[in-house]
């Protein structure tokens, strides 16, 4: 029986969180992912299983364990990959299908969302259902705005809360492309 060492490749598409834990744990000094698990008191294979592609995510109170021994926050853990992919909380949030968070980068919906804001998205939800604020796909970045459908016309009406930009719009909604729907707001105080 061989033991799992970091250096052997994921066999499957593993998530944006096993590929930072992965980086992380390597950067810790760890040589076998199985000794990182008995020192941080995690579930034994758990670990292995988001570094190799057979889960996604973890348990909160296994993110608190991880965060722990690598000296950092959850919330460091969870706000973003490396690559600057969002990592997937799937287990932090009941009833979300997809959630992740990501990082509010302009002023466009202050005040509901701030510049440095993290914000949780749930990109599961892939069409706009009920009016809220919504993660959009432009050609070249993301964007968030709000969308509320108007019965009048049957488009959606795009706008941005701050309104020094003025911007509103309706579009047909096979025109948009839904990134995901926001569901909760971090801010620092």
């Amino acid at each position: 029986m061989t033991r799992n060492t970091l250096n052997q490749g994921p066999k499957r598409d593993v998530s944006p969180l096993g590929r930072k834990l992965h980086q992380l744990i390597r950067a810790a000094n760890y040589d076998y992912i199985k000794d990182f698990e008995k020192e941080s008191g995690v579930r034994p294979d758990s670990i292995r299983r988001v570094i190799g592609g057979y889960t996604k995510s973890l348990p909160f109170s296994d993110l608190q364990k991880v965060a722990t021994t690598l000296k950092i926050s959850v919330q460091e853990l969870m706000t973003g990959s490396a690559d600057g992919e969002a990592i997937a909380t799937c287990n932090l949030v009941p009833g979300a299908k997809e959630p992740c968070w990501y990082q509010v980068h302009s002023d466009e919906m202050a005040p509901t969302l701030k510049s440095g804001d993290n914000v949780l998205v749930d990109t599961g939800i892939r069409t706009v259902i009920e009016a809220g604020i919504y993660l959009l796909g432009t050609p070249s970045s993301t964007a968030f705005r709000r969308i509320s459908h108007n019965p009048v016309t049957g488009k959606l009406r795009v706008e941005a809360d701050n309104k020094t930009y003025s911007y509103v719009e309706e579009v047909e909604a096979e025109k948009l492309s839904i990134r995901g729907r926001v569901i909760g707001i971090f801010h620092r105080i």
